[in-house]
């Protein structure tokens, strides 16, 4: 029998490196899966695409996953990704001392509707600065070039993931100020989600447990060979392995590996988006939720180190 073959979704290029590199490593064929990786730009896009049946399953932040499931897109939130809390990160171009400086600044994001629209939102509030007095700037597919954006001043400042930012420290470009999961912005805060379409649910449960238990695997494979996977990620992003190296640092201590839900950050998520209008009416976590897929807790306590 051969392997079932599965496009993995992700809204940018830099999410999901650890399922790259289990996909790399053989790790999803010993689940008897041929995954393969697909990037669309933009959480609301890539919510279209889990909604319409042209991904099945993959990752995506909870913001826009939330909106879409609450107007009845056709997926559910399966698991949690390595990102559990929201380790994106605001960084500026070098000679900007102050928010009270950002004010009709230009701003570079994912997209609009993505989660650094969200967040960069409640960040700006927190700090006194109205969001309409900036410039969100929606990158999608040039998302990959943010901080050449940056460095010839088609934009001012940034949200974005790693190694993004490590990147532009490494070229001189960018004063990185913020983490997102940093108080006051979004405590206990269930960000990157699996998602899968309920039609695979209901026909193939398998292949959800197969893909996640792959997941699982590779997270704890990347952690436990920084140097392989700096590596194979410097490769795949035009970077050098320290400055991967100096990314993972940043990130992998606030790395989740087991896939479980952050249940109560997913009820401060939710609050979130009704906070800053996401969703017109607070509603509970069950209505974005299938938790059959969660990992039991004895397979947490024999977490796999390969």
């Amino acid at each position: 029998m051969g392997l079932r073959k599965i496009e993995y979704g992700r809204p940018t290029d830099k999410c999901a490196i650890t399922v790259q590199l289990g996909s790399e490593k053989g790790l999803f064929e010993a689940e008897g899966l041929d995954l393969s990786m697909r990037t669309v730009f933009g959480g609301p896009q890539i919510a279209e695409a889990y909604d319409s049946g042209d991904l099945e399953i993959g990752e995506m932040g909870s913001p826009p996953a939330i909106n879409a499931i609450a107007e009845g897109k056709k997926f559910k939130v399966v698991g949690s990704g390595v990102r559990r809390k929201a380790n994106m990160f605001f960084a500026v171009r070098k000679g900007i001392k102050s928010y009270e400086e950002l004010k009709g600044r230009r701003i570079g994001m994912l997209g609009i509707g993505s989660c650094p629209d969200w967040i960069m939102q409640k960040i700006l509030r927190s700090e006194g600065v109205d969001p309409n007095l900036v410039e969100f700037v929606p990158l999608l597919e040039d998302y990959p070039k943010v901080v050449d954006f940056v460095a010839d001043g088609s934009i001012d400042a940034c949200i974005a993931i790693e190694p993004n930012i490590s990147i532009g420290e490494d070229r001189g470009v960018l004063d990185y100020w913020v983490p997102a999961y940093a108080d006051p912005y979004l405590p206990n805060y269930q960000w990157i989600v699996h998602v899968a379409r309920c039609e695979l649910m209901e026909r193939e449960p398998e292949v959800i447990e197969a893909v996640l238990r792959g997941c699982r695997k590779s997270a704890h494979y990347a952690s436990n060979h920084i140097d392989e996977w700096a590596a194979t990620a410097a490769d795949l992003y035009g970077t050098t392995t320290d400055v991967m190296i100096s990314a993972i640092e940043r990130e992998l201590p606030h790395f989740h590996l087991d896939g479980q839900i952050d249940i109560e950050g997913m009820h401060k998520s939710i609050e979130l988006q009704f906070e800053l209008g996401g969703i017109s009416e607070l509603m509970s976590a069950d209505n974005f939720l299938d938790l059959r897929f969660q990992p039991n807790s004895k397979e947490n306590l024999h977490a796999i180190e390969l």
